[in-house]
């Protein structure tokens, strides 16, 4: 999405300045007028005059979630107790074991002393603060309530850190199994094996199918070795490169809904995300068509992030938002009729609320459902595996040990 360098004027007639991410010159002008900044200079700004955040010997600076959770919780302390917000800077970075986050703090207290605004401390800083954090303490210096914005943000990014760690818990079962089968295959098929095998043809008996199977792929992946590591290499290689596009990306996301047993997962997640983004920005008093725009970045899957856009235009052409949700074909509908209750008794913020908390139960389900699905799987397979192996190894040791007999 384009950035935009934007002179404006306040309706205390002090004029400010900073950049704003918008598809264009108009959309630029409509969320500047709904927090009620009437905007004088717009011009798109290049990639190369965004600022990045650095750290010693030249390390980009990366905060985690849970760093902006303890960030904004101190934050919403110290302004709670009236602290001014240069001290209260310095009463984080004198606390702070985070070389991450002092070096976040550090950028934050110079550019104050430049004299700007903190909304525009952040933006400096587009890399570690997400945008919905800096809206909603454009938001908080605007109306005077920082406080409460900061109490709201760290109420927030404690849900998304939350949600995150749920989906990840779920998906860190299989795929750690997964790689302990694999690896077993291989060390299997390369030194055990072979071994076999040689005891096996000094008898030249006649061996069972399964031990021809086993013994023919320990052979192929003896000889050819670099086909069996290779082509997966490539083929991951390959797979990165063409998610790393937008198209890629787009159709990878999309497909990852339809995937079986995790499919549901993801939804949920992002649902839950959507709505949590959608209250706090909504009892915050942001438009809808603005909070939409703000949440769209922050969903985590680009094909539900760009239905999201799609559902903006529409709220922008007057429909409401329960109708985009609907034509989005991806929601519940439990979703789509909360919605509409919500709008039409002028309780949205409430509304999507109470859809949050839903799906955060049901997402806690969904996990615990998925790990109880899994098992039997694995165990299955598992032991389809090992009857295999037992079956290639003991069955000619029987036929053997017989014709001795």
């Amino acid at each position: 999405m384009p950035l935009f360098q934007y002179n404006a004027r306040a309706k205390d007639g002090k004029k400010i300045s900073g950049d704003m991410e918008a598809d264009n010159v108009d959309a630029v002008v409509e969320q500047l007028r709904s927090i009620g900044v009437f905007p004088l200079k717009i011009s798109e700004k290049k990639v190369s005059d965004v600022s990045s955040v650095e750290i010693s010997f030249g390390k980009k600076q990366v905060l985690t979630t849970q760093d902006l959770v303890f960030f904004s919780r101190q934050m919403y302390t110290l302004s709670k107790a009236s602290v001014p917000l240069m001290q209260a800077l310095d009463g984080l970075l004198n606390s702070s074991t985070n070389p991450a986050l002092e070096g976040v703090i550090k950028k934050l207290r110079k550019s104050l002393d430049e004299g700007i605004d903190f909304t525009q401390a952040l933006k400096r800083q587009r890399d570690v603060f997400p945008d919905i954090f800096i809206n909603m303490v454009n938001i908080g210096e605007t109306t005077g309530k920082l406080a409460e914005v900061f109490l709201e943000l760290s109420s927030y990014l404690q849900k998304e850190k939350d949600t995150n760690d749920k989906i990840k818990s779920a998906l860190r079962y299989p795929v750690i199994v997964l790689s302990i089968i694999g690896v077993g295959m291989i060390i299997v098929s390369v030194f055990v094996l072979p071994k076999f095998t040689k005891m096996f043809s000094g008898f030249n008996a006649e061996l069972p199918l399964p031990t021809q199977v086993l013994i023919g792929l320990s052979d192929f992946m003896a000889d050819f070795w670099w086909i069996c590591v290779g082509v997966p290499v490539a083929l991951f290689i390959a797979f990165l490169r063409y998610t790393a596009t937008d198209e890629g990306k787009l159709m990878w996301h999309k497909y990852q809904l339809s995937i079986p047993l995790f499919g549901p997962l993801i939804l949920k997640g992002n649902i839950t995300r959507f709505a949590n983004s959608l209250s706090i920005t909504g009892r915050a008093g942001v438009p809808v068509v603005q909070a939409l725009r703000i949440i769209a970045p922050t969903i985590s899957n680009k094909f539900i992030a760009k239905k999201i856009d799609t559902m903006c235009e529409g709220v922008e052409r007057g429909e409401s938002v329960a109708v985009n949700i609907k034509r989005m074909d991806l929601f519940p509908g439990m979703v789509v009729q909360m919605m509409t209750v919500g709008e039409e008794s002028g309780s949205l913020d409430t509304m999507v609320s109470e859809i949050a908390e839903f799906y955060e139960r049901e997402l806690d389900y969904t996990v615990k459902s998925l790990t109880s699905s899994i098992e039997p799987i694995v165990i299955v397979f598992m032991a389809g595996l090992v009857l295999i192996l037992a079956l290639g190894i003991f069955l000619p040791m029987i036929s053997l040990i017989g014709s001795m007999g």
